[in-house]
């Protein structure tokens, strides 16, 4: 079972979407969280003007105590990672928790945006089964290196990573 975690104001419309699409997709029960967290204030760096992904995985860590498969964070902060101008999201690899920004997946076409959402949704869950980047530029496993990149993946993983996730569960 996958719990979705809203980490600042997100609205419940998305989050019912992504629930949806997140349990058709992978086949899985999936929830969203009554609960609303903050955006860790100790996360903002002030230089840069984003919030340091890590920190936010590590926040949902220890305050997500329930026992889930996965737990999926989503935000509308503007994340990075040390060493990286921005990420769309992050996670522990293999492991039970992940985090999505929707801060640069915006599009004034709602279906575009949902889609985006989707694929950096399953990303990084992928990786919590122990999925690491793909070399097929159309699975979901690929790596983001910017929105166009996104865009032209689908959400699906490929024969390669859907093998893999079929072994690792």
């Amino acid at each position: 079972m996958i719990l979705i975690q809203a980490i600042g104001k997100i609205e419940g419309k998305i989050l019912e979407i992504l629930k949806n699409s997140i349990s058709k997709t992978l086949n899985t029960k999936t929830i969203i969280s009554s609960q609303f967290l903050d955006i860790p204030e100790h996360a903002y760096n002030p230089l840069r003007g984003q919030y340091n992904s890590t920190k936010i995985l590590l926040f949902l860590k220890s305050v997500i105590k329930e026992d889930f498969d996965r737990i999926l964070g989503i935000t509308d902060a503007d994340l990075y990672a040390p060493g990286l101008n921005f990420v769309f999201g992050e996670a522990e690899s293999p492991g039970k928790f992940a985090i999505i920004s929707l801060y640069r997946l915006k599009h004034p076409d709602k279906k575009i945006f949902i889609e985006r959402m989707l694929k950096e949704a399953i990303h990084e869950l992928g990786h919590t089964f122990g999925l690491a980047h793909c070399s097929n530029p159309f699975c979901v496993m690929y790596f983001s290196n910017s929105i166009i990149d996104t865009d032209k993946k689908t959400y699906m993983f490929c024969k390669k990573c859907l093998k893999k996730l079929k072994l690792a569960n």
